[in-house]
């Protein structure tokens, strides 16, 4: 009887080790997923035109368009929290009031008076739309 007491409490230790370290570790793995994405934060729209275009870029913010010239110069004044940029401007729909700005690179197709949306820049001062939240 005491022989088998020896080789059954060596054997019953082994298994109950081997069953607490495989649970240890499966929770420990579930624990390091949430993680990982819990991290995982999606990009800001200024973010993804920085990586899509591959360049550093200068957030000028929000960006409103505050006044247009439709008669005679066509163009249309875009402001910032620091500054008023004018941009030449394309009519597309004179009816409605609808034009492009066609310097503005990655713009949608037609904009309207005060329109707000995401502008960056470049350092050879090119300027640069993203959607807004808003």
């Amino acid at each position: 009887m005491k022989k088998k007491i020896f080789i059954l409490l060596p054997i019953a230790f082994i298994s109950m080790s081997s069953i607490l370290i495989y649970q240890s570790r499966s929770i420990r793995n579930e624990y390091r997923e949430t993680v990982e994405f819990s991290a995982a934060v999606e990009l800001s729209a200024f973010e993804q035109l920085q990586k899509a275009l591959n360049k550093e870029l200068i957030d000028l913010g929000e960006a409103l368009i505050s006044f247009v010239h439709f008669e005679d110069i066509n163009a249309a004044t875009v402001t910032t929290d620091t500054d008023d940029i004018t941009f030449p401007l394309t009519v597309t729909d004179p009816e409605l009031n609808h034009f492009s700005i066609e310097s503005l690179i990655a713009s949608p197709e037609s904009f309207s008076i005060g329109d707000i949306f995401g502008l960056a820049m470049d350092e050879m001062e090119n300027y640069y739309y993203y959607p807004t939240n808003k």
